[in-house]
């Protein structure tokens, strides 16, 4: 590696990163215990009777929420209980969340899915605003910006420097919207995309508890707003 792509070893970059590592769950196919999840198939938590469609040309035209994944709210880092279900829309409303207290999470029609343990690594962005002064210090040195305008902003810019861009893409290497391997997971960090600042959510206090990669675009991260659920799809 050129010496314009070396991490200073005195910061130990990769460190400062695993000491930020948040647990999440991965939701996969392959069998471990019992099913946590379902993707598609028999809703666990049904929609209300006045958003169930029953027009022939719209069912036909595909003009109803179709459910996306149901998930068993036990093992969601929060107190509660049931099972919460995602639905879609093709008028690209965002996604619907229901939550039932009492519900049973069904596989019936859909993929069943498992929880598989698994430390998550920050984001750039997220090892810049949440790393110590030292290391914001050097990353926006590299940028020739100071430390305290560039924490005003979601996103650094890391693709503007090669040794940010190349710690980007290490970050990277190991999710799995680019790895690949899980259909969903549970909890972790919020990758960040440009219609929505994932620091400002944070700072509000909200937590991100589903993010789905499977059938994606789009991407359908829930969040937990304090007092209710809360979904967006992202597009590229």
């Amino acid at each position: 590696m050129s010496a314009d792509l070396t991490l200073p070893t005195e910061l130990d970059v990769l460190e400062q990163a695993r000491q930020l590592a948040r647990p999440v769950t991965l939701l996969r196919r392959a069998r471990k215990g019992q099913p946590v999840a379902s993707w598609g198939g028999e809703p666990s938590v049904p929609l209300p009777p006045e958003l169930v469609v029953t027009d022939e040309d719209a069912l036909a035209d595909g003009a109803f929420h179709a459910h996306w994944i149901s998930v068993d709210a036990t093992r969601l880092s929060l107190p509660l209980t049931g099972c919460l279900s995602v639905y879609l829309h093709p008028d690209g409303d965002r996604p619907l969340v229901l939550h039932d207290p009492q519900a049973t999470l069904h596989t019936a029609g859909g993929r069943p899915l498992y929880a598989h343990a698994r430390m998550e690594l920050p984001h750039v962005d997220a090892l810049f605003r949440v790393g110590p002064p030292a290391l914001q210090q050097w990353m926006a040195r590299l940028l020739g910006q100071d430390p305290a305008e560039l924490l005003r902003h979601s996103d650094i810019g890391a693709h503007r420097h090669p040794v940010l861009e190349r710690l980007d893409q290490t970050l990277r290497a190991a999710h799995p919207m680019w790895r690949g391997g899980a259909a969903a997971q549970l909890g972790g960090w919020c990758w960040g995309w440009p219609d929505e600042a994932w620091d400002e959510r944070e700072r509000r206090g909200q937590q991100l508890v589903l993010t789905t990669f499977e059938d994606s675009e789009p991407w359908v991260e829930v969040w937990w707003t304090g007092h209710d659920f809360e979904a967006v799809a992202h597009l590229t």
